[in-house]
C-alpha cells in the first residue's frame, strides 16, 4: 500500500513510505527485482498484491500467474514471506529450474 514516494535528488532514487514498514524503503536503478515463480501457476493468491508497498504486482484475467514489474519494483521483500505457495524469490536467488519467469515476469509488461 503506497502512501507517499518523494524523488531524492536528481538520480534514480526514490524513497517511499508506507504504513506498517519500519522506514523508507529505498529503490535505484542497482535494486534486484522479485520474481514470481512456478508455484503461482493456478494459485494467483493476491496476498503478495496487498503487502507491495509500490503496487507492482500485476496479472489479468488471462495470465495463470501474478508478475513484479522490475521496473517498479524496489526489492522491499515484503511480498516473499505472505506469499502461500513460496512462489516469491529475489531475481538473483530464484532456483535454476525456474530461472525462466525472471524473463516472463518481465516480459508481461513487454506488451
Amino acid at each position: 500500500m503506497r502512501t507517499d514516494m518523494v524523488p531524492s535528488g536528481h538520480g534514480a532514487t526514490i524513497t517511499v513510505f508506507c504504513r506498517g514498514y519500519p522506514g523508507p524503503l529505498k529503490a535505484s536503478a542497482s535494486t534486484v527485482a522479485y520474481v514470481i515463480t512456478e508455484p503461482c501457476i493456478g494459485t494467483k493468491d493476491a496476498a503478495c498484491v496487498e503487502v507491495c508497498p509500490v503496487d507492482c504486482i500485476h496479472t489479468d484475467d488471462n495470465a495463470p500467474q501474478y508478475y513484479i514489474n522490475p521496473d517498479e519494483c524496489i526489492d522491499c521483500g515484503a511480498c516473499e514471506p505472505v506469499c502461500p505457495v513460496s512462489a516469491i524469490f529475489p531475481e538473483d536467488a530464484v532456483p535454476e529450474e525456474w530461472n525462466h519467469f525472471v524473463e516472463s515476469n518481465s516480459g508481461f509488461y513487454k506488451n
